[in-house]
């Protein structure tokens, strides 16, 4: 299967804007990209909307699961 790749994955992830968003969010910090709510807790970045939540330990892991998600929107 092939994976498309982001253009910012070549640029760098610190140029792409949903990056610097997710980047940006201290504790207890929320930001909304498009349908989703994206919010800092101590130990996971949370993200939802109205189909699912999910957890994740990093900000990295989280950006390519939003940037996934927008990508097929």
């Amino acid at each position: 299967m092939l994976s498309q790749m982001n253009l910012y994955e070549v640029l760098g992830l610190e140029s792409d804007p949903v990056y610097k968003k997710i980047n940006g969010l201290k504790e207890n910090e929320e930001v909304k990209i498009e349908s989703f709510n994206i919010r800092k807790t101590d130990k996971f970045y949370e993200v939802e909307n109205e189909e699912l939540h999910e957890g994740f330990k990093t900000k990295e892991k989280c950006y390519f699961f939003i940037s996934s998600k927008l990508q097929t929107v």
